[in-house]
């Protein structure tokens, strides 16, 4: 008799820990992880002191744009396009944190140095552990310190991820 208290307490355990094990829909993925980021160089370059003032207004009226492209097991493939920052910059980071359907995304370089001329790069990085769905995303271009603000925002909306869809996104600068 008292073993079958053990034996049903167990059962009852048991069932109560499959029970809430499964009580969501949604997949739940580990943390989303950022690799293989690959800058560009210096595609093209202008400077207020050197360049003609048109060619250096219309450089840098041009904005950038994130290509964001959903492949398989899970990887986002991404590309900031054209993104302007000073022409002392040999290597650019990619940072991801992410909670309950949002994405931040900040684009960081290595160092920061004062330049007077501007150059346009692309980086290319994969995102990992990302399933198909729609999610806030807020992109922000920051200097080394990573810090972030409402200044450094350049994109926040809503993305739809589907895997073989890719998705182009304007930044604001």
């Amino acid at each position: 008799m008292k073993y079958w208290k053990v034996i049903n307490r167990l059962a009852v355990f048991c069932l109560f820990m499959s029970l809430t094990a499964c009580s969501t829909e949604n997949a739940v993925v580990g943390s989303i992880g950022v690799s293989d980021v690959k800058s560009s160089g210096c595609k093209a370059s202008a400077s207020l002191l050197d360049s003609r003032p048109e060619y250096y207004n219309s450089f840098v009226g041009q904005k950038s744009v994130l290509r964001l492209s959903f492949g398989a097991d899970n990887i986002v493939n991404g590309r900031f396009e054209d993104f302007m920052d000073n022409c002392a910059i040999d290597l650019f980071h990619v940072g991801v944190g992410s909670s309950e359907g949002k994405i931040i995304l900040i684009l960081y370089p290595d160092k920061d140095m004062l330049t007077n001329c501007l150059c346009r790069y692309d980086v290319d990085f994969k995102m990992q552990n990302i399933v198909s769905g729609n999610y806030q995303l807020e992109v922000y271009h920051t200097t080394a310190d990573k810090q972030i603000s409402k200044d450094n925002m350049v994109y926040s909306g809503t993305v739809n991820l589907k895997k073989g869809k890719e998705v182009v996104l304007t930044m604001s600068r």
